[in-house]
């Protein structure tokens, strides 16, 4: 069951998920990054987006968000060969991408005594998407440059803490 959520409480997720996706990003890439200071606005002409919802002291949904020039450049880097954006695998790729993030938030989480579990991971490739974030719940985009590329991150939460898809 999910804790009431507090001004304090997302201000940590949020730094959670900073610090979870320059872990994520250095371990499977060797790629540092850092901070644009747009407040996550990265070009989101032609996309792919992996989104992990979190579930247990704390309901949290995360996700990435791979501009069509950055994804086949990180997933090259991850996976260690070339994977077309239009590809199926571009899917299973980002999918994997954003279960380790979510991964890496878990871990960060436990080490703070706050248990959740992770679901799969949806992705979805689009033009011209506008992620739409929960009404009501505080929620937060963050857009980074790396060498490969820009993309961002976020995560959202519902008014007490849940989220609902």
């Amino acid at each position: 069951m999910a804790t009431a959520l507090t001004t304090e409480s997302f201000a940590m997720y949020k730094e959670c998920l900073q610090q979870a996706i320059g872990d994520t990003l250095q371990a499977i890439c060797g790629i540092s990054i850092q901070p644009l200071g747009n407040d996550g606005e990265v070009a989101t002409h032609e996309v792919i987006i992996g989104v992990i919802s979190l579930m247990g002291d704390a309901e949290l949904a995360v996700f990435i968000g791979l501009p069509k020039g950055t994804a086949p450049a990180l997933v090259a880097k991850f996976a260690g060969f070339e994977v077309p954006f239009e590809s199926p695998d571009m899917g299973d790729a980002v999918g994997e991408v954003a279960n380790m993030l979510a991964g890496s938030v878990k871990n960060i989480l436990d080490a703070k005594n706050i248990k959740v579990n992770i679901s799969l991971p949806t992705v979805m490739r689009a033009e011209n998407l506008q992620v739409l974030l929960q009404h009501g719940g505080p929620s937060a985009k963050m857009g980074f440059a790396s060498e490969l590329g820009p993309l961002w991150v976020g995560i959202s939460t519902g008014k007490s803490g849940g989220f609902v898809a």
